[in-house]
């Protein structure tokens, strides 16, 4: 994990934190979260939980609510709306609920992980696209109709591209999958109502129960060998799951930083937010 000048990322995990232009909103503001039920999606949930601007967290679940968001830390009130899956699955109808549950209960930030984790080789790329864009693009459209929401964050993939071969392989980081990943991007940059969005592209992520535990081993040494070759760029290198939940959840916030349009963040860009959060920024 990276660390600030100060404290380390596992620091501010464990303490809470702020955004830099955000301290006169303490506890004011009002998160909803898409995919909390995936690895990544619950330590969005968590980092916001730790976040002292937020004081609610708006979760929209298929088929059930989660166990593990009546644990989070800190005192953030959590409100688990729960869709059918029918429903959940429907882009009209997550799209009105996504907006009847911002206008509800005031929220400004909008965050989404949702996706399709495992064997997306085995699936259609019209199965892939249901979820990945379809759905994702449903909750933006639902957060701009309820006139309100600010910022959002999409969780997307390094190497995303809404124009590689939709033919090739479906697998993570293959041709298919990267087109629907950059598909999905496309879909959330022409929702301008939403004054910020921002698009935030990982590698491999450490920690996620959808990363295969042979590719973390062997990480260091093709790491190793890539550099020496190919000079490979940092935006592949691998990320803690804790560091990408915060700086999603940074991202949310950072909207003064980052102005009015489309930002895309690659691991330096996004972990920048990490390493800059200063002591003062603490509880």
């Amino acid at each position: 994990c990276l660390s600030g000048t100060d404290l380390s990322s596992s620091d501010l995990r464990s303490q809470g934190f702020i955004s830099s232009g955000m301290s006169e909103e303490k506890a004011s503001l009002t998160a909803i979260v898409l995919g909390a039920s995936g690895s990544v999606g619950h330590e969005v949930c968590r980092s916001i939980a730790r976040n002292v601007n937020f004081g609610h967290l708006v979760v929209i679940n298929r088929g059930k609510k989660l166990e593990a968001l009546e644990a989070l830390p800190g005192e953030v009130k959590v409100t688990q709306i729960v869709l059918k899956k029918e429903e959940f699955g429907n882009p009209r109808k997550l799209r009105e609920a996504t907006a009847n549950a911002c206008k509800s209960h005031g929220v400004t930030r909008a965050l989404t992980a949702l996706g399709i984790g495992t064997k997306t080789g085995s699936i259609t790329k019209e199965q892939h696209r249901a979820v990945d864009v379809e759905l994702n693009k449903a909750f933006a459209q639902g957060c701009a109709d309820a006139k309100q929401v600010s910022s959002l964050v999409l969780l997307s993939s390094v190497g995303a591209n809404p124009n590689a071969n939709e033919n090739g392989s479906g697998t993570a980081g293959g041709p298919r999958y990267l087109r629907v990943k950059g598909e999905s991007e496309e879909a959330i940059k022409t929702i301008t109502e939403i004054p910020t969005r921002v698009i935030i592209r990982p590698a491999m992520i450490i920690g996620s129960q959808h990363t295969p535990s042979v590719l973390i081993c062997m990480e260091p040494c093709c790491l190793y060998l890539c550099c020496l070759w190919l000079c490979i760029p940092s935006k592949f290198r691998s990320v803690e799951i804790e560091d990408l939940g915060l700086a999603m959840a940074l991202a949310s916030v950072s909207d003064k930083e980052f102005g009015v349009g489309s930002h895309t963040l690659e691991r330096d860009e996004f972990m920048a937010l990490v390493k800059q959060m200063p002591t003062t920024a603490m509880q």
